[in-house]
């Protein structure tokens, strides 16, 4: 735990951050510049690969790649109940999630924040997650094969959102 609160907070010292309800601050060095809260919807709208971050057990930090849909509010995901992140977050909700521009990533948006988890009444969801990565018409086939499996929508409402470009 004391890992992942020191890294988390080094990566905020060198950001912009953003708090849902109040101001963006500027903290970030000369040549780097804060986002505003429609740049990162826009940035977080094009396609990218998101880094999910839970907590193990023992309280270092696990992360994956995941595909995503953020709505302006809440960013949502797909996983099964057998992957660890799953595991972790149905034991401690907290999780970070960074979304960067590659293939520099100097340009990138941070959400802290609480997960909820939901495995029914999800395939609005993941019809527009995946529309975001799939061809339209391969939706249906990837949809048809995620039914099969364990499947859960991960819901992350944001307590902090950090940003960064250059």
């Amino acid at each position: 735990r004391f890992f992942v609160d020191s890294i988390l907070s080094y990566i905020e010292g060198l950001i912009m951050t953003y708090n849902p309800g109040s101001k963006y601050r500027s903290i970030c060095p000369i040549g780097v510049f804060e986002m505003k809260q429609e740049e990162v919807a826009d940035f977080l709208a094009e396609s990218r690969i998101a880094v999910m971050a839970t907590i193990n057990r023992d309280g270092t930090p696990q992360l994956t790649p995941n595909w995503y849909y953020y709505d302006g509010g809440v960013l949502t995901f797909i996983t099964t109940k057998e992957r660890l992140k799953y595991l972790n977050l149905e034991r401690d909700n907290r999780m970070s999630v960074c979304i960067y521009a590659a293939p520099m990533a100097s340009d990138y948006v941070v959400i802290k924040g609480s997960a909820t988890l939901k495995d029914q009444d999800m395939w609005d969801e993941a019809r527009c997650i995946m529309a975001r990565y799939v061809p339209e018409h391969e939706i249906d086939e990837h949809l048809d094969l995620w039914k099969t499996q364990p499947r859960v929508l991960v819901t992350v409402t944001p307590t902090r959102i950090s940003s960064r470009r250059r």
